[in-house]
């Protein structure tokens, strides 16, 4: 059995997938789980673990750089944006693959705040009763294992929903040129997909000082947006798009989808080390502009044995590669095994 301890070092929503599959393999007895405060060690995208006396970091940004004096201190290096040709020449690193946030039972981090009172915001994500009450997007009440999960949809539903980012809120000018075009591409696919498929399409634009400027026509009411309203839809659909997020990461959306099950059009992720079989036309399909967007789309939605079998494959890689128990015992085995 391993023995897992947990250096606690990040309250960042993205390690909450990683917590969620110790702890499930922590309630099946095929782990010995147990946690330590590291609060600002490391930077804060980062994560340790101790696996069996081995030390193990979580790599959780949205970019694909590697921390270099981490990657020398650890014996293995896990990293959620693991370029290939990175994984081909670092023999430390192994992929993460796809996240999204996902929450499951924790007493240790629902009580985290008796040990340092600065995390009880932190600790009230783990309280299904007050993160309810308290309307806490990202917590357990919300984002609860069962409720982030379910098998294909039959009807002929296609999602994007979106956020736009205000490049005037960025100093450095190359990431004010990729927000002008990641948010023009969210909108000219949201038009479209919205003159073709009409009711058969739920989308629209997460409504904010900034998109109400560009895009008034397709601002979602605040009651839309909200996180629980998104995953009634993602449960409802048999389509979903996704396009690259800040840094050109592969972002959240992605596995939402992949774990409810839906066939996915995609910007390129092809650069990506993931794991396990995930493929170009067998899981989702590759768009570069708007256009071939709508037209993969539309091939979708004709061609329903065909959407099937792809909504049957990304079934089939939740189960076996994403769902978070599954997920980081395959990473705690391959570490084990090598």
């Amino acid at each position: 059995m391993y023995k897992v301890v947990v250096h606690f070092n990040s309250t960042l929503h993205h390690f909450s997938q990683l917590l969620a599959g110790l702890e499930f393999l922590s309630k099946e007895k095929k782990i010995v789980l147990s946690y330590t405060l590291e609060l600002g060690k490391y930077p804060i995208d980062i994560f340790r673990i101790e696996l069996n006396g081995l030390n193990v970091f979580f790599d959780m940004a949205d970019n694909s750089r590697i921390y270099e004096t981490i990657y020398e201190q650890s014996d293995f290096y896990v990293k959620r944006m693991l370029l290939k040709s990175d994984y081909e020449n670092m023999k430390k690193l192994i992929p993460y693959g796809l996240y999204y946030p996902v929450y499951f039972k924790n007493q240790n981090l629902k009580y985290l705040f008796l040990k340092d009172s600065a995390l009880l915001k932190y600790s009230l994500k783990y309280w299904k009763f007050f993160s309810g009450i308290l309307n806490i997007k990202d917590c357990i009440a919300v984002n609860e294992l069962s409720q982030m999960e379910s098998k294909p949809a039959i009807a002929q539903q296609v999602i994007f929903r979106a956020r736009l980012w205000n490049p005037a809120n960025n100093d450095t000018q190359w990431k004010k040129e990729e927000r002008i075009v990641l948010n023009d591409q969210r909108i000219e696919i949201n038009r479209l997909l919205k003159e073709e498929f009409h009711s058969s399409f739920t989308g629209g634009i997460m409504k904010d000082d900034y998109s109400e400027k560009i895009c008034s026509d397709l601002l979602l009411p605040e009651g839309e947006y909200h996180r629980q309203e998104y995953l009634r839809e993602l449960k409802k659909a048999s389509i979903g798009i996704v396009n690259q997020g800040l840094e050109d990461s592969i972002g959240a959306k992605m596995g939402e989808y992949v774990a409810n099950s839906i066939a996915i059009v995609t910007t390129s992720i092809e650069k990506f080390k993931l794991p396990g079989p995930f493929d170009e036309g067998e899981n989702y399909f590759t768009y570069t502009n708007a256009r071939e967007c709508l037209e993969l789309t539309k091939r979708l939605m004709k061609d329903s044995n065909f959407r099937k079998k792809v909504q049957n494959n990304n079934a089939h890689y939740y189960a076996e590669y994403l769902h978070p128990g599954k997920k980081v015992n395959k990473i705690l085995d391959q570490i084990a095994n090598t």
